[in-house]
């Protein structure tokens, strides 16, 4: 006779109605609930965002540039939590958004490539890294 057990078998075993499937054990028998990640939209109305975003704005002179994830990683971790992430790497896309809109704005200019470019080009037409700068006058 074997006396090991199935852990996989066992556990779909355990499975009830009142624990959500994609609760580990521990968050379920605690209560703990995950919070909910923000959409790239959401994510690029927050104030800590958009403080992060204009502060890298303020300190980088053109032509000078700066990359989309050295915005996110200005961001504290309590500031990410609170945008319902766990590193800054999920920031991005609140990053890459907010740059789109403060383009539009004329605060900002995007490089792709050291190229700058058109107004028409957007977030969707991107298919590689890019960079911000402040406007130049």
């Amino acid at each position: 006779m074997d006396a090991r057990i199935d852990r996989d078998a066992q556990l779909k075993a355990l499975k009830s109605q009142t624990r959500l499937p994609t609760q580990t054990w521990y968050e379920w028998f605690w209560g703990i609930k995950k919070s909910v990640p923000s959409r790239s939209t959401d994510a690029a109305t927050s104030e800590a965002l958009r403080k992060a975003f204009t502060q890298m704005l303020d300190h980088v002179e053109p032509p000078d540039v700066f990359k989309p994830s050295e915005v996110a990683q200005l961001l504290s971790n309590k500031e990410l939590e609170a945008l319902g992430y766990e590193k800054w790497e999920d920031a991005l896309p609140g990053v890459y958004e907010l740059g789109w809109e403060l383009r539009e704005f004329g605060d900002c200019e995007i490089l792709r490539k050291g190229q700058l470019l058109s107004d028409d080009v957007q977030i969707t037409d991107i298919d590689g890294p890019v960079r911000f700068r402040r406007k130049a006058w």
